[in-house]
């Protein structure tokens, strides 16, 4: 199902009328901005996670997947440097994962370099769970792009790894 452009007004889109640049940079810019905009946008749509988690037959919380990606992603890993790896607070990344703990998804387990902290990681189910949630979408995106030509498919890949490594760089500058 395509993306619905967002209707709340006759005006045109500020984000898009305000890209600076002139000649056929400013043109491309406004052309490449706005579809990345919607891309990230709908990537974190609770009702594009649900449909996820149904097509995975895993029931994780929507508001929980980040942080069970993100523990998979680092494990072993400590509350305190998740949070800043995520750009959450602590208090709100504790509480996702006491839930995502009393659903048997992750331990905590004393860290060796500090008795004080802990670090977590992915339980067997916690594994298996956020496997079912990648081979879903990896389902979805073959079944989006699959009417796709086949070299598009092919530079997909290598165009958004260069602009992500790119921001980024961008990120880490800041």
């Amino acid at each position: 199902m395509a993306d619905k452009p967002l209707q709340t007004g006759t005006r045109p889109r500020l984000s898009e009328t305000s890209i600076a640049g002139g000649g056929a940079d400013g043109d491309w810019l406004r052309a490449v901005i706005p579809p990345l905009r919607d891309l990230v946008r709908t990537s974190r749509d609770d009702r594009l996670f649900e449909r996820v988690g149904r097509e995975a037959g895993v029931r994780v919380p929507t508001h929980l997947v980040l942080a069970l990606t993100r523990i998979g992603d680092f494990q072993p890993v400590r509350l305190s440097d998740l949070a800043d790896q995520m750009g959450i607070g602590r208090t709100t990344l504790s509480r996702q994962v006491t839930d995502l703990v009393t659903a048997g998804l992750v331990e905590r387990t004393p860290d060796p370099a500090d008795a004080r902290a802990a670090t977590l990681e992915l339980t067997a189910a916690g594994t298996d769970a956020l496997r079912l949630i990648w081979d879903a979408w990896g389902r979805l995106i073959a079944e989006l792009t699959g009417g796709w030509p086949e070299s598009e498919r092919a530079l997909l890949p290598e165009l958004l790894g260069r602009l992500a490594l790119g921001l980024q760089g961008l990120a880490e500058e800041a």
